[in-house]
């Protein structure tokens, strides 16, 4: 009796311990799809998929801000022309013309007006301001100008050691009003040498 109820506990071990198998693999089964299934949902959460894009460092692009138009006109946007020349009494007179190329901006004030030479060099004094014609302040769209006048004295005016008359100056050289670029305009214009004999004047700008 007792090796027959050893028997079926023998017997009936081995179905419970099949079983327990399946199980286990069930469970190892439904453990390994729900893991699987948790990756995804990771992987999508971290994908960007549905979020607003962005650029390499994480932030969102934007549209460049237009620029302020009441900032100086810089050099590189302007274009200097000679509108006209006249002369009398000794002196000559030169009308010349900023003309903005690029996004609106302003200029308000004098230039800073000196000649140089064909190596750069600048040839007598620079400009000096002309008193009471300091011109108007002006905004300036794309296409749109403003205008100044300069006047040289001829160095015959002066005496000549004092003078140091030269005719080496071969171009006008233009700082726009507040700003350290600069233009320049093809002129012969003959001039003192000297740094001690201011022979031009210059007006603020006014629109043109």
């Amino acid at each position: 009796m007792g090796d027959l109820l050893h028997g079926r506990m023998a017997r009936a071990g081995r179905p419970t311990a099949a079983l327990l198998a399946c199980f286990a693999a069930v469970s190892a089964l439904s453990t390994g799809c729900a893991d699987h299934n948790h990756s995804e949902v990771t992987l999508a959460g971290t994908s960007g998929i549905g979020s607003s894009p962005a650029d390499a460092t994480g932030t969102t692009p934007s549209q460049p801000l237009p620029k302020d138009p009441s900032r100086t006109c810089p050099a590189e946007q302007l274009d200097a022309t000679v509108d006209s020349t006249s002369a009398g009494a000794g002196h000559t007179f030169y009308s010349i013309r900023l003309t903005n190329t690029g996004d609106p901006c302003s200029l308000s004030g004098y230039p800073g007006v000196s000649l140089i030479d064909a190596a750069g060099n600048q040839v007598g004094a620079a400009a000096d301001r002309e008193i009471g014609a300091k011109g108007t302040p002006v905004r300036l769209e794309n296409g749109s100008s403003a205008v100044f006048s300069t006047r040289f004295s001829q160095p015959y005016a002066y005496e000549a050691e004092v003078c140091q008359p030269t005719e080496r100056a071969q171009q006008i050289k233009i700082y726009p009003p507040n700003d350290t670029g600069w233009l320049t305009i093809p002129v012969s214009q003959p001039t003192c040498g000297s740094e001690r004999v201011p022979t031009i004047t210059v007006t603020g700008v006014s629109a043109g």
